[in-house]
């Protein structure tokens, strides 16, 4: 009987960074079982690209705007989650120039080019979206500062009805379980106005 094949270094590596836009941190690199030593000749070769303190994308992938999103959110510390406008662009709520990461954790680290902010976010609050930790639709737009008149209004401008409404019963990742009522409000309003089921809390 064969014994059980063990990862290479090398493999460990490609997944971990397949599973997260190409970017690891230093901590996981060293469980991957590479030294410090190992790490610094690939900084140095190219092979790792250095994105925040600690934080670095794998050379062989291509940039690109989860990348940067990922890699600020690992670098915000454990529990972050990316929000406000740059979690609205990633749902596709908002169009136009993507906007700088902005990520919410329960210790406000200050990260260049980063925007921070200190919160508690509940769980029901929190999911993933294209594999980067980020406030749920409903939260997104809570943190935004919206009524539910403009909220209404945004959803109405947006065709969010489809994106929240139609899509997120299919996909649970949108976030069907708000803590905020205003949100639920808003969506129930919209519902009503176009005849249709209302979304909120219930619907999970």
């Amino acid at each position: 009987m064969r014994g059980k094949v063990t990862p290479t270094v090398e493999q460990r590596l490609a997944q971990l960074a397949s599973r997260s836009h190409g970017v690891v941190t230093r901590a996981q690199l060293l469980t991957a079982g590479l030294s410090a030593r190992q790490i610094d000749e690939r900084l140095k070769k190219g092979a790792l690209i250095r994105m925040h303190r600690g934080v670095y994308r794998v050379g062989h992938r291509a940039p690109s705007l989860e990348a940067r999103y990922m890699a600020a959110v690992k670098a915000s510390g454990q529990g972050g989650v990316l929000s406000g406008m740059a979690a609205a662009f990633l749902w596709g709520l908002v169009k136009g120039t993507a906007p700088p990461p902005e990520v919410t954790a329960r210790v406000k680290r200050r990260v260049k080019g980063v925007r921070a902010r200190r919160n508690r976010l509940e769980e029901a609050d929190k999911t993933r979206w294209r594999g980067i930790p980020v406030t749920t639709v409903p939260r997104t737009v809570v943190d935004l500062g919206c009524g539910p008149g403009f909220t209404l209004e945004l959803l109405h401008r947006l065709g969010f009805r489809k994106l929240y409404g139609i899509d997120a019963r299919l996909s649970p990742q949108a976030g069907l379980g708000l803590a905020d009522r205003r949100a639920d409000v808003a969506f129930g309003v919209l519902d009503e106005q176009r005849g249709l089921d209302p979304v909120g809390v219930g619907h999970r």
